[in-house]
């Protein structure tokens, strides 16, 4: 097997974006269910919460699954978990009955966040795979970064329901695409799969410094767009009194970049090493934290000093982000399942705490951001840092003679 045929591409695309899709889309619909349900806004935040601690552990499970059974009926699964979760959702009588289906939403959705990356590792090899995920993550990236605006319109014309309709929608079409064009990549199965192995293969792939460090590094990059979205939209409208139109413009502004630093790394990531441009892509980062809380503490701060940096930010960031995701799901590949949601549920973990650390701190300033920002690309910078100088150690250490 030599390539994907493109619908196949195009289905684990839709399937990639439904998580961020569901997300973003329904995020501007927390107040209205608070107020249709009379509910406390804290409860109607758990719609998003919720499915945050749902995809973190879920992707923990379909590696393994995956590595058992086999990538197709795995995403089909989770693809037709997805959408029976939304149409549950959004015809839900009850506050109980439509968190429900939110979290079984986004237990489905995690398959697409984990397997799409891993099939594409099984096709085209760690060499070639860096390249296709950027490829597929510039597409992506376009479905959440539209959907606010979607969600927008429909909750002022239609109402909030109808949002997970149109998340019926899209997993339906990735639904049929993927049981029309996709088919099985796994080219080794397991005879079993039970609690110790898969506890086993976690624990064999954290103590894997080759594995350990890109996750790390992509775990912490994304951290620093969570960071962003946790405490600008609070500063912009809340502080600075701007309109949530003024920060979707500039949030589309800063999806531009991302998709930017994407098409760079699918265009031009083969002509340089790739840890070179997982080192530029962390450098990069980290000076960018820096410079904006140099420049918000020195020229005092406004919209711009906000997302100027979150513009480069996502730019530098999105240069590593397929390639190091490549090195990770490569570190093992007979556990390339496994590797690929381990990494997706550290994502998560990690946002999570960010997201949270952020919110606590909130103090009417951008200073806690930037020092979020700081403190995760720091470590994720040291992290590929400390898996490429082994990398060159264990290239330097002569093989034993034998004989």
């Amino acid at each position: 097997m030599k390539r994907l045929h493109l619908l196949a591409l195009g289905a684990l695309v839709v399937a990639y974006a439904l998580g961020p899709m569901a997300t973003q889309i329904l995020t501007p619909a927390v107040p209205f269910v608070h107020r249709d349900f009379a509910i406390p806004m804290a409860a109607a935040q758990t719609l998003i919460s919720l499915s945050f601690a749902t995809i973190a552990l879920m992707t923990l499970i379909y590696g393994p699954l995956s590595d058992r059974f086999g990538r197709r009926p795995v995403i089909l699964m989770g693809t037709g978990l997805f959408c029976i979760g939304s149409i549950v959702a959004g015809l839900a009588p009850t506050p109980e009955l439509l968190i429900i289906g939110r979290m079984v939403q986004a237990a489905g959705s995690s398959a697409g966040l984990v397997l799409p990356r891993t099939i594409i590792h099984d096709v085209y090899g760690r060499e070639r795979s860096g390249q296709v995920i950027a490829y597929l993550t510039t597409v992506m990236i376009f479905v959440p970064m539209l959907s606010p605006s979607v969600g927008g319109i429909l909750l002022d014309h239609v109402g909030w329901r109808a949002i997970f309709g149109v998340c019926v929608l899209f997993g339906v079409v990735a639904l049929s695409l993927l049981a029309l064009y996709l088919p099985e990549t796994s080219r080794e199965r397991r005879s079993e799969l039970g609690l110790r192995q898969t506890f086993h293969t976690f624990g064999s792939l954290l103590r894997d410094r080759y594995y350990l460090g890109p996750a790390l590094f992509f775990a912490c990059i994304m951290a620093t767009f969570f960071a962003t979205q946790a405490a600008i939209p609070y500063l912009m409208v809340e502080v600075l009194g701007r309109s949530a139109t003024e920060y979707g413009i500039w949030f589309a502004v800063a999806c531009i970049f991302y998709v930017a630093g994407n098409y760079v790394t699918g265009r031009f990531g083969q002509r340089v090493p790739r840890a070179g441009l997982i080192l530029f892509s962390g450098i990069g980062c980290l000076v960018t934290a820096v410079a904006g809380m140099a420049a918000a503490s020195i020229l005092g701060w406004n919209t711009a000093a906000l997302f100027i940096p979150t513009i480069a930010l996502c730019f530098f960031g999105a240069l590593a982000i397929a390639p190091v995701q490549a090195e990770a799901v490569a570190a093992q590949p007979q556990h390339a399942g496994s590797a690929s949601g381990l990494m997706s549920g550290i994502q998560m973990v990690i946002g999570a705490l960010v997201v949270q650390l952020v919110g606590f701190s909130h103090n009417g300033t951008p200073y806690p951001m930037f020092i979020a920002l700081i403190s995760c690309t720091a470590v994720a910078l040291l992290a590929i840092s400390v898996t490429y100088v082994g990398m060159r150690h264990r290239a330097t250490v002569p093989a034993p003679v034998t004989g």
